[in-house]
């Protein structure tokens, strides 16, 4: 080509770029109409219908080829279960991390089937497989989510449990029992069931099975879950105990499980659970040995509830802090161990229980609302460290009911009336040394302070208040100048109590530091003075163990700059040596704290101590210190 003819060609082709870059008309761009937020409901829709058409087809699959394997023997049904489980979540929207729950089914089926094979029987092999798996009282959920959580409710247990055995090779040794009619909370029950001869053994209980319900084996769950997705005919209620069967009790409980249930495909009976189900076990699965616990007796769990103050200690109205710098105050908390979280739940279910139960009176109940408000918080928070949120969701929110309806209860009472004298009555003399746990309701202050100043003077339920009125900040003022009228020797086993408020809480706070709260009168200020030495005597005696000529001398110095009479001083040496004398009665050396607490009585006029005297005296002459001289001395008047 030319030179001439090669520029021609250049200067076309850029004219011809220039002309379509510059004076080419353009289309229009379209809008982005999909993406635009007026639409996105329209497309959530879309995508809904397209993964529920997705999943109607895959299940449609799924029963259709575990129905062929079942009639060939070769059904694996922890797989079935597991991948109706994830068609299931994907219709739902929702992730879940099949390759890990697959893993976890597997590993638990290897350990079952070693312990089959070393000859357990299954109601020894369960327990060993599942031994770390915890219960949770929330009704539903998959199969998939109890293997990754490492626990779940007794339908996740059930299938769980029953799906491994028969995968092992044992069909015929398990099943599952299906309670029909829901229990008082609303929801039914599905139980594991070891089958040996005519015995049938529940796993989850560790005791023999509950009579009643519908059994069935465990591959019919093929059945049941084509049943729930419309993909097999319902069935007719069999008969059985209650008033309320057939489909009308299947639909109960499934609007009852606010996460996915198989239960509307279980066959449908009128019979309910007779057991009690806690809200949390450390053990789904319990072996032989642990069935039959004293916790499942109705008249133990009432009395366990209208004890729920023993658990929650009066620590719990001060908790201890720690002030660290720019004014931030924090509250250490322990992390829970799992016995712990088991008994928080069976006080919840158990208080619930009291306080719906036609045979509690209004002091029960009033007691109940107050022990699951206080539980509510303390259990929210140790379920909540325990990686246990919808657990703790559900303490925090029984909590808050059960505070809504004990201060409208505490309102509602007219004290002066003669309904008003009977509760007082029974919460003075049955609830003695618990009636505390009002102050956690509105109001309840006044009702612990007044029950409290009408009890008699001997009574260590008074005692015992007065110290948990002491540590509430909200009535501290108040408690300190109501006890401080009464007599020195009283003050100071109302400081013992406070002192020891926190004992369990080591190792952060092996005793309590009082605080004089703002605006203190002069009875209230001299109180807090005298906690202060008292709480040094107290120290040295339980906690430095130090020698008792070194507290005495303490106690001695320590009064006088606190501006403490004898009165006071006597009082605390008194305390002292009652104790003192106790720890060193079986020690084989105990005699040599004698000769220091009959010198310091000695130094110390009060005639307050002049039974003291007289029984040091005894022991003296006995010359040794033993349990028969120090109980003779005692019973010294």
């Amino acid at each position: 080509m030319s030179r001439r003819a090669l520029c021609t060609v250049i200067l076309s082709v850029l004219g011809h770029a220039l002309f379509l870059y510059v004076g080419a008309p353009r289309a229009r761009e379209l809008p982005r109409t999909l993406d635009h937020a007026a639409t996105s409901p329209i497309t959530a829709s879309a995508d809904a219908l397209a993964r529920r058409e997705r999943a109607r087809e895959a299940r449609r699959r799924l029963v259709e080829a575990a129905r062929l394997e079942r009639r060939e023997g070769r059904l694996a049904l922890g797989n079935f279960l597991l991948e109706a489980n994830r068609i299931d979540a994907e219709e739902a929207g929702e992730d879940l991390d099949m390759a890990e729950a697959r893993a976890r089914y597997e590993d638990r089926l290897a350990r079952l089937r070693e312990a089959l094979r070393d000859g357990d029987p299954v109601t020894l092999a369960v327990p060993f497989a599942f031994e770390d798996m915890t219960y949770h009282g929330q009704p539903g959920g998959r199969m998939a989510d109890a293997l990754l959580d490492g626990g779940g409710s007794c339908e996740q247990i059930a299938q769980l449990v029953v799906a491994a055995v028969f995968d092992a090779g044992k069909p015929a040794e398990v099943a599952l029992r299906f309670y029909g009619k829901p229990m008082a909370d609303g929801v039914t029950h599905l139980a594991p069931i070891a089958i040996r001869g005519h015995a049938e053994h529940d796993l989850m209980s560790g005791a023999p099975a509950a009579p009643g319900g519908s059994r069935l084996a465990p591959d019919e769950l093929v059945e049941v879950y084509a049943r729930v997705h419309g993909l097999a005919p319902p069935i007719a209620a069999s008969p059985g105990g209650g008033e309320q069967g057939g489909s009308a009790a299947a639909a109960a409980a499934t609007t009852t499980a606010s996460r996915p249930s198989l239960s509307a495909g279980f066959p449908p009976n009128a019979d309910v659970y007779p057991g009690a189900l806690p809200l949390y076990s450390v053990r789904a699965v319990k072996h032989p040995l642990e069935g039959g616990e004293v916790l499942d007796d109705p008249s133990f769990a009432a009395e366990g509830a209208r004890h729920c103050a023993y658990f929650l200690r009066m620590a719990s109205l001060s908790p201890p802090t720690i002030d660290v710098e720019r004014g931030v105050v924090l509250e250490p908390h322990p992390t829970p161990r799992p016995q712990r979280l088991e008994r928080e739940a069976f006080l919840l279910r158990v208080a619930q229980d009291l306080a719906k139960s036609p045979e509690a009176d209004e002091a029960d109940r009033l007691m109940s609302y107050a022990c699951l408000t206080a539980l509510g918080e303390v259990a929210g928070t140790d379920f909540t460290l325990a990686g246990e949120r919808r657990l703790a969701l559900s303490a925090v929110a029984t909590g808050k009911a059960a505070r809504e309806a004990g201060e409208e209860a505490l309102a509602a009472i007219r004290w002066s009336s003669e309904d008003g004298a009977r509760i007082a009555r029974r919460l003075e003399t049955d609830y003695a040394g618990r009636a505390w746990i009002l102050l956690f309701l509105k109001g309840g202050g006044d009702v612990v302070l007044d029950l409290t100043l009408r009890s008699s003077r001997e009574s260590w339920g008074r005692v015992n208040a007065l110290g948990a009125l002491v540590l509430f900040p909200e009535t501290r003022a108040r408690a300190i100048e109501a006890t401080a009228s009464l007599s020195i020797r009283d003050q100071v086993d109302v400081m013992h109590e406070v002192f020891h408020a926190h004992d369990h809480l080591r190792p952060w706070a092996t005793n309590y530091d009082l605080e004089e709260p703002p605006g203190a009168s002069p009875a209230v200020s001299r109180f807090v003075r005298a906690y202060r030495v008292f709480r040094g005597v107290a120290f040295r005696l339980w906690e430095g163990q130090r020698e008792v000529g070194e507290t005495l001398a303490a106690l001695r110095e320590e009064a006088r700059a606190a501006g403490l009479g004898v009165a006071w001083e006597a009082a605390m040496l008194d305390y002292h040596a009652r104790n003192v004398l106790g720890l060193h009665a079986p020690r084989p050396a105990g005699f040599e704290v004698v000769a220091p607490l009959v010198e310091a009585t000695r130094r110390n006029p009060d005639p307050s101590l002049d039974l003291l005297r007289k029984q040091l005296a005894y022991i003296e002459a006995e010359g040794r210190l033993d349990a028969r001289t120090l109980a003779d001395a005692f019973r010294m008047r």
